[in-house]
């Protein structure tokens, strides 16, 4: 049995390392020298076998013409296969790439130049040991046909090869610049979250240090918005991912320190469908629509103002789409320095082409009755 395993592992052994000169994919064989000297042996070996049988058979048969023939074209193609493959790894010292186009010309050279008097010279000694009989002038140019089907051959291996390794050096750069990217997009976040808006908090404490002296019930109560606003937040600081139902509780108790300070003027709206709630979502893109809204919209109007924050899922055939919508009736277009065109909205952007492979999209309009409305919208979700 251990004689049998031993002769099975060598067969298979021999086998994938005559299918390593044959394979035509990009991984083994394409080229020359990315065949490993070991399987060239074995190659070799295995057409001796061949030749050694067909001259058997051809001793056995009566010394027949037509076999004698088949002999004949075999042998005289493998004095330039054989010079083909030295001169491949002779001339090519970097089997990890494919060659240039001049040491490809020169190979080619150099097989034909060296290849064919070996070609013919097997040809003139097999006529010696058995003239063949009515050499037609197929046979007479057969070395030169199999010289120019190995060159041609090895050309289109030579090109496939070459466009793999394109392919490979096109997937790498997509990669790189996507991680280019994606480490962008982090780093802007973490500016983001260095800056939680320091101006909100100032705002804020001088509104509490305010109530504190003219109505404590109230100050009370925006302090503790404020620390659970901070509760909130402080996790988003630490990681990039989060959740729409977290994304929303964090905007809710926001919206609550701001109408606070605001007063009975400003309207607010926040809701997320219940089957969102743990969608999971890039930290703090919610927060700084919001903020937007409020500092370019909603503080700029007198009067009363609303703003309404919603997530919801809509039907689109097949798929559905997840849409986060921000939308004020503030002063619109064209009255804050900065509308759709700020690095926060910019941002907002890059994250989510990060985040998302090109299934988020980020559109700013404007709003019915004036105002504006920032939306996110997710492509590809199952319905």
């Amino acid at each position: 049995m251990k004689l049998f395993n031993t002769l099975w592992k060598g067969l298979r052994r021999a086998g994938s390392l005559v299918y390593q000169g044959n394979d035509l994919s990009v991984h083994s064989g394409v080229w020359v020298t990315r065949i490993s000297r070991e399987a060239v042996v074995v190659q070799f070996l295995l057409m001796a076998a061949i030749v050694a049988f067909e001259l058997l058979m051809w001793w056995s048969s009566n010394r027949s013409p037509r076999r004698w023939t088949g002999i004949a074209m075999m042998l005289c193609v493998l004095p330039p296969v054989a010079v083909s493959t030295w001169l491949a790894h002779t001339l090519d010292k970097h089997p990890d790439r494919p060659p240039s186009n001049r040491i490809f010309a020169a190979w080619a050279a150099l097989t034909a130049v060296l290849g064919l008097p070996l070609g013919h010279l097997a040809f003139f000694l097999l006529q010696q040991v058995q003239p063949i009989a009515n050499v037609s002038r197929f046979m007479r140019f057969f070395p030169e046909i199999g010289v120019g089907f190995l060159i041609a051959t090895s050309y289109w291996r030579l090109v496939i090869i070459r466009l793999w390794h394109e392919r490979v050096a096109n997937e790498a750069l997509k990669r790189h610049t996507a991680e280019q990217g994606q480490a962008l997009a982090e780093a802007r976040l973490q500016m983001l979250k260095a800056q939680i808006e320091p101006h909100f908090l100032f705002n804020t404490l001088a509104s509490v240090q305010h109530l504190v002296r003219n109505d404590p019930a109230q100050a009370d109560f925006l302090l503790t918005k404020l620390i659970s606003y901070l509760r909130q937040a402080i996790p988003e600081v630490r990681g990039a991912a989060s959740t729409l139902e977290r994304e929303f509780a964090s905007v809710q108790t926001y919206l609550d320190i701001v109408r606070v300070r605001m007063g009975a003027r400003l309207e607010v709206n926040v809701h997320c469908d219940l089957a969102l709630a743990q969608v999971a979502f890039p930290a703090l893109i919610i927060h700084t629509l919001v903020e937007n809204a409020i500092k370019h919209g909603i503080e700029m109007k007198t009067g009363a103002v609303r703003i309404a924050v919603l997530a919801r899922s809509v039907a689109l055939g097949a798929q559905r789409e997840i849409v986060i919508s921000v939308e004020d009736n503030g002063v619109g277009f064209g009255a804050a320095e900065t509308v759709s065109g700020g690095v926060g909205l910019r941002n907002i952007r890059d994250r989510l082409a990060a985040a998302y492979e090109g299934r988020a999209r980020l559109d700013i309009s404007a709003a019915h009755g004036g105002g504006v409305c920032a939306t996110v919208t997710i492509a590809g979700n199952p319905a």
